[in-house]
């Protein structure tokens, strides 16, 4: 399983002034989810995708000198049944067989005040890339010789940009066009690295 991170992932670290020279965090995968919320007919349809991973650089000192590539596996979603599942991977939707991963990537990064911040990406799905700024806050812990990270956030992006939505699934009335992914990392490193 590559759940190693996430669209959220990109939020950790301490002191260097390089992404180069950035410490790496381990990821908590029990503790870390990707998750999702769309509308269908007027009900909140909510899910996550279970098999992702990522390479992270980033010190919250200088979140200037960061990087974040997260990969997600598009089959790896899970929304509750295996019929609605099946629909998400479909070509009218994320078409899977033919695009099997969504990426984020972000290297610059914006610290707006004490915990919070904005990671200024790009995010491809079905093929198409666009920018997506994604807000999250992050707070670090330590515990002995251990720093714990935890980041979180949700952006709300438009999924007919990225052309997840053909045929009936165009129909913004039955499902709207807003859907909001909702990241939660979990990760540590040892506090003298």
């Amino acid at each position: 399983m590559m759940k190693r991170l996430t669209a959220a992932a990109l939020l950790f670290a301490a002191p260097p002034a390089h992404a180069a020279d950035a410490p790496s965090w381990d990821v908590d995968p029990e503790a870390s989810r990707v998750g999702f919320v769309a509308e269908q007919s007027g009900s909140p349809v909510p899910g996550e995708f279970t098999a992702f991973d990522a390479s992270i650089a980033f010190d919250r000192d200088a979140p200037d000198a960061g990087r974040v590539d997260v990969e997600i596996e598009i089959a790896s979603v899970d929304a509750g049944s295996a019929e609605r599942d099946d629909t998400i991977t479909s070509e009218q939707l994320f078409h899977a067989e033919k695009h099997p991963t969504a990426r984020f990537v972000a290297d610059d990064f914006t610290h707006k005040d004490g915990k919070r911040y904005v990671a200024h990406g790009e995010l491809t799905m079905r093929g198409q890339t666009h920018p997506v700024d994604l807000p999250f806050t992050l707070a670090v812990t330590r515990r002995d010789a251990t720093l714990k990270a935890v980041a979180e956030g949700t952006v709300t992006v438009k999924r007919l940009r990225w052309g997840i939505g053909q045929g009936v699934w165009r129909n913004t009335g039955m499902v709207p066009n807003e859907v909001d992914i909702e990241i939660r990392i979990v990760a540590t490193r040892p506090a003298g690295d």
